[in-house]
């Protein structure tokens, strides 16, 4: 018998990269709040759905094996709590708004009287929870952190993608990339198993988040801001220009930054290996991946201890004027002046909502602005 593992949310990541990386040798227990019923319904009597999975081409993958909770409901929310109980392994994949409320419900359900130890991964890119939670789920919880490798999304099915299930209308979206990085300490403490794991020293899989987190989402913000300012409608239609700054950002800036830091768990080779097949599988025509998807939250991305402020500090203290990442921050500045979230002045808005202090970064986001 597969042991299980307790899902919170049940959105692109969720559907789209843990369902098809760990259903094989897990079963997947979804849960969710009411809004998602209706999925959550189709979930509980089908035990199955359908990714389209794309590559050159797109593919439909079927998994199985799954089950889910409406915790709306005080019946099944009672359910998710025996579940809680009992399991090791619970995802949260719930978004910045959802996080805190999660982290609570486990920590007051399922962190009294435990036996074993409950291992939380956090499939959120933002890394804050993890420091606001750090010593506050007990002895009996382990908070971990991730890697989000995979790119996904949540659609209409149009012409190209199948709906999750007969006569539904939305598709489940993602690319054809594999793995799940993990600390090896923590892969042996938790008992995981199966192939979808990666465990890996601890300094690796430090110098892997980075390389995702600044690398990956950073290319995805530059196309993305600076696409929306030149009215892109999706990734595949960005022109030279802008892939000619996104190689300058990932190989002169993030990339030799990771590997100053990071050279004794990463080789130039596959950093550079690794960002060639990233701006391809980015603009991938088959993932059809839209601009405005990657713009979203963007007012609060350009913030102090956010990821586009924080990767710019990171270029610059390995000794490296972060120039084409600043104009991830710049473009974000133009957004949301653009659509009325932002005001005043460029200068007050680096100071007081950026949170910036350092010259050389100001210098660069305001070359990038005029």
């Amino acid at each position: 018998m597969k042991d299980e593992i307790l899902v919170f949310g049940t959105g692109a990541l969720s559907l789209g990269f843990l369902g098809p990386m760990l259903s094989e040798d897990y079963r997947l227990i979804f849960c969710d709040l009411d809004v998602k019923k209706n999925l959550i319904k189709f979930l509980r009597e089908e035990n199955s759905y359908l990714v389209n999975v794309c590559s050159n081409k797109v593919t439909s993958l079927k998994v199985s094996g799954v089950t889910a909770f409406n915790l709306s409901l005080q019946e099944e929310e009672k359910e998710v709590e025996e579940i809680l109980k009992r399991v090791k392994i619970v995802w949260t994949a719930v978004g910045l708004k959802g996080i805190d409320g999660v982290l609570d419900f486990i920590r007051e359900k399922g962190g009294k009287d435990r036996r074993e130890k409950l291992y939380i991964f956090s499939a959120e890119n933002d890394k804050t929870a993890l420091k606001r939670w750090q010593g506050k789920l007990g002895e009996k919880i382990r908070l971990c952190d991730t890697i989000m490798g995979r790119m996904c999304r949540i659609d209409h099915p149009g012409k190209y993608y199948q709906p999750f299930g007969s006569g539904r209308e939305e598709a489940i979206i993602a690319e054809n990339f594999y793995g799940l990085p993990v600390p090896a300490h923590i892969y042996v403490q938790a008992g995981l198993k199966g192939k979808a794991w990666q465990p890996m020293p601890e300094e690796e899989f430090t110098a892997r988040s980075y390389l995702k987190l600044f690398g990956h989402n950073g290319a995805h913000a530059y196309l993305s801001y600076l696409g929306a300012l030149q009215g892109i409608k999706y990734f595949h239609q960005v022109n030279s220009k802008l892939i000619s700054g996104v190689k300058l950002l990932l190989n002169e800036e993030v990339g030799p930054a990771i590997l100053h830091t990071y050279d004794n768990s990463l080789s130039p080779k596959e950093v550079k290996e690794y960002f060639r097949k990233l701006i391809k599988r980015i603009t991938s025509k088959t993932f059809s991946d839209t601009i405005e998807r990657g713009i979203r939250n963007s007012l609060h991305k350009i913030t102090s201890g956010e990821r586009w402020v924080e990767g710019a500090r990171f270029i610059l203290n390995n000794g490296i004027i972060p120039k084409y990442f600043c104009r991830i921050i710049a473009a974000g500045i133009k957004l949301n002046l653009k659509n009325g979230l932002l005001s005043g002045s460029l200068d007050e808005i680096i100071a007081k909502h950026c949170q910036i202090k350092e010259e050389k970064l100001i210098n660069s986001i305001k070359e990038s602005v005029s």
